[in-house]
């Protein structure tokens, strides 16, 4: 799969560094050996999925107190049905976001390191596709192979920021962006972020916490909790529903 879609490692916000393949074995998918599911699945659903198959074989379980994150997908593990979740948050709080909501995926800001496709042998080139300019000049720069570069985002006018819509199913490899023909859609998804944003944790640089530099551990940084004196945390819990 990500021999023909955009981006590298996990340096990038296009789909070929953040979407991975997983497979599930064991008794109780058995009969779906050889099947394969295109539905999306995000880490925090393990948790609401393995508390409802549990609780389903053996009558037991645990309480929830607060709302979660993830979604119960009993149903897609246990009999290829469709996933029951409908948007993924990418990255909100390190300078760049990345959302998807149904089949959109929206980028605002610098996408990563890995901008363009990585060439080899087995890879076919792909190339990001632009509007047929209206303009005369821009029309003789399209013949000349000169419509555009990597560089295919819009503006937004309301903040300057850099925007990046596309439809990752019908478009896998992100070559279209659809961001100045799905104006309303743009600012329903930068409201979702901006929602967000108000309640997300601010991520935490370890550099700045004296416990987690690698210095004290051999070369690795570590879990900084033992060292959070003087550290404010700030936390705020709201229902999905206020989402």
């Amino acid at each position: 799969y990500q021999r023909r879609v955009r981006g590298a490692g996990k340096n990038s916000l296009f789909e070929g560094a953040i979407r991975t393949p997983a497979f599930v074995y064991g008794p109780l998918v058995d009969h779906l050996k050889g099947q394969e599911s295109d539905g999306t699945f995000h880490v925090s659903d393990w948790f609401p999925t393995l508390r409802s198959i549990i609780q389903a074989k053996t009558n037991k379980t645990v309480q929830i107190v607060n709302e979660i994150d993830g979604v119960d997908q009993s149903d897609m593990i246990l009999n290829n049905g469709a996933s029951v979740r409908k948007e993924i948050l990418h990255q909100l709080n390190l300078g760049n976001q990345a959302y998807r909501m149904g089949d959109y995926k929206i980028i605002i800001g610098n996408p990563g390191e890995y901008d363009g496709y990585k060439k080899h042998l087995e890879r076919p080139e792909i190339k990001i596709k632009y509007d047929e300019p209206e303009d005369f000049l821009g029309q003789i720069k399209c013949t000349l192979g000169l419509c555009g570069t990597f560089g295919d985002y819009i503006i937004d006018p309301t903040d300057g920021a850099k925007v990046r819509l596309y439809n990752v199913i019908t478009d896998p490899s992100e070559t279209y962006n659809l961001a100045a023909k799905k104006p309303e859609l743009v600012r329903e998804m930068r409201a979702k972020l901006a929602k967000f944003q108000e309640i997300v944790m601010p991520a935490q640089f370890n550099g700045k916490i004296s416990a987690a530099h690698h210095k004290h551990s051999g070369g690795i940084w570590m879990p900084w909790k033992d060292d959070m004196e003087g550290v404010e945390i700030t936390q705020k819990i709201i229902t999905k529903t206020e989402l």
